[in-house]
């Protein structure tokens, strides 16, 4: 641009010398003049479009850089607030297996410890089963909290868990279909990617009136896929309101792009809802 500005400078500079060598030498003509002021004339234009167009291009380029820029201060405090967030996570799954569970399990075994005979010993039976159950859910709780436990286990098996727990405490039927799948991920992105799965299946729970979800997982060398589904209620996805929605499904959304993946919803009143996940195996954390 620097060039052309330099150019139409050049030009107007030899135009003005050309211009006066011949208004000294040539003979005063009305059509000489004209021809002058019609050539001095088309270089100002040019030279004031070039100037215009200069001015356009850093404005644009300035806008570009400050999108971006909000972009990546946006990327770096979802990071962190996910960073926060899995430390909160993994501080609750040490206190419920520490202190909660421990004292579930004492009181479990003072249970057994108590002799009874007909109704009292039938109210000690059911107490002790509820102690059993509720020490069960704390366990994986604990489990799907903590992600060092998540990336031990395995993306799938981490989903399996998850849904085996919402069977027991919903009526809902769950199915993990995961025959052609083979973890690629870091622990980082293992981690996002299954907040986000339980954070579609906390939708589910809340708002689906669902009694069927089937999750299936799919990898080959480029990327890995995840499609999570059920068989409630639905909703108008082009009419989508994140105020009355909650902000469930724009945190999963925001997830996605940290690990540079694509998240696709679709839905209908009546239909049911399908989400569709599919993330590269050589994406990183941004």
């Amino acid at each position: 641009m620097l060039q052309i500005l330099s150019s139409a400078s050049s030009l107007l500079k030899i135009n003005l010398c050309t211009a006066r060598l011949f208004l000294i030498d040539a003979p005063t003509d009305l059509s000489d003049y004209i021809l002058i002021g019609s050539a001095l004339m088309l270089v100002f234009v040019i030279f004031f479009y070039l100037m215009m167009l200069q001015m356009h291009q850093r404005r644009i380029t300035h806008q570009q850089e400050v999108h971006e820029l909000t972009m990546q201060y946006e990327k770096t405090l979802l990071q962190s607030q996910l960073e926060i967030q899995e430390q909160t996570f993994r501080n609750i799954s040490q206190e419920i297996h520490d202190n909660i569970g421990q004292v579930l399990s004492l009181a479990k075994l003072n249970l057994n410890t108590m002799a009874g005979s007909g109704l009292y010993a039938e109210k000690l039976n059911v107490t002790e089963n509820l102690l059993g159950k509720a020490l069960s859910d704390l366990r994986d709780i604990s489990r799907s909290l903590n992600s060092e436990k998540i990336s031990e286990v395995g993306l799938a098996n981490a989903i399996q868990a998850e849904l085996h727990m919402i069977e027991r405490v919903t009526n809902m039927r769950c199915l993990l279909t995961n025959d052609s799948f083979k973890s690629y991920f870091s622990p980082e992105v293992n981690t996002i990617v299954f907040r986000m799965v339980q954070e579609i299946l906390n939708n589910i729970i809340k708002h689906a009136k669902a009694s069927q979800i089937n999750v299936t997982l799919t990898s080959d060398e480029q990327q890995t896929s995840i499609h999570i589904r059920d068989n409630g209620t639905g909703f108008n996805a082009d009419a989508l309101d994140k105020v009355n929605t909650g902000i469930g499904l724009g945190n999963i959304k925001k997830r996605c792009e940290l690990i540079r993946g694509t998240c696709t919803i679709h839905s209908g009143p009546g239909e049911g809802t399908s989400v569709y996940i599919s993330v590269r195996h050589d994406q990183k954390i941004k």
